[in-house]
């Protein structure tokens, strides 16, 4: 890992309600004493790259570039919280651009709860390192190499020729288990060829199950970075959805998200799934 100067013409989002990459924070004792400690949200980041095996270059004015892929991130602070149990809660963003595939940028949030405020930071970062970023980088590969992919054919219309679009599926962050009643865990366990997964649940059926919310972003020419989420509270019935597009809210997806959720089998409390989805123009 190196740092060089600004080479590139990215800005952060004004729509991105992350701050500042450096600073300090302030915190208050017990006792009322008041004392401010650094924060280095890129160093923190690079870090989590470097783990990972990502070559990095950490340019002067806090973005970082993956050298391979031509990516370059920028991790911003929102807020963070001293909690009652006293542990640290952080809200942060990280920017994605790219010089040809994604000059225009899109962010996405990292919520973390750790002992202290750089571990907290870290665990929200290599979160979206695992889940996120994969997608991301087959987003700028001709050939992915982590993701379930899907294709569609665009024909020509409205003066713009035929086209394909293509959908990357990062994966699923799945909690909370079907219930199953005790014969059918026997015959389960009796046949260890059996599929023991609940029925509709794959790495797309997030998206294609809630598609129809989605068919603009289908039939754009855009790049598309979606944030899914779906919960069903089996004790009280409640589904919950979230919907991001390039990090903003996407109404139009939560119902369709919601009445996918009320579908799922019956769960044991509470289940919920997760999912990064990217919507381009495919390679040519």
């Amino acid at each position: 890992m190196s740092e060089e100067t600004s080479a590139h013409a990215f800005e952060a989002l004004a729509q991105n309600p992350g701050t500042d990459t450096h600073g300090h924070l302030r915190f208050t004792g017990t006792d009322g004493e008041e004392w401010l400690e650094p924060f280095d949200l890129p160093e923190l980041a690079a870090n989590v790259l470097r783990e990972l095996g990502h070559a990095t270059l950490m340019h002067e004015d806090g973005w970082l570039e993956l050298t391979e892929s031509g990516l370059h991130l920028l991790p911003q602070f929102i807020e963070f919280q001293v909690r009652d149990d006293e542990r640290i809660g952080t809200a942060t963003t990280m920017q994605c651009n790219h010089p040809q595939l994604l000059p225009q940028g899109l962010f996405e949030y990292q919520y973390a709860i750790e002992e202290t405020f750089d571990d907290a930071v870290t665990s929200g970062f290599r979160k979206w390192a695992r889940t996120d970023l994969p997608v991301l980088l087959d987003a700028a590969s001709a050939e992915p190499r982590s993701c379930m992919t899907m294709s569609m054919e665009l024909p020509a219309e409205d003066g713009r020729p035929a086209r394909k679009r293509r959908l990357l599926f990062g994966p699923v962050e799945h909690f909370g288990q079907p219930q199953r009643d005790a014969d059918a865990d026997a015959d389960a366990s009796a046949d260890e060829d059996t599929d023991t997964d609940e029925e509709d649940f794959c790495p797309c059926c997030l998206f294609t199950k809630s598609i129809d919310a989605f068919e603009p972003l289908l039939r754009s020419d855009q790049f598309y970075g979606l944030r899914l989420f779906a919960s069903h509270d089996n004790a009280g019935g409640e589904c919950q959805a979230d919907c991001r597009v390039n990090g903003e809210e996407w109404p139009q997806g939560l119902d369709a998200l919601r009445a996918y959720a009320a579908r799922w089998p019956a769960a044991t409390g509470l289940e919920y799934r997760k999912q990064y989805v990217i919507v381009q123009n495919a390679p040519q």
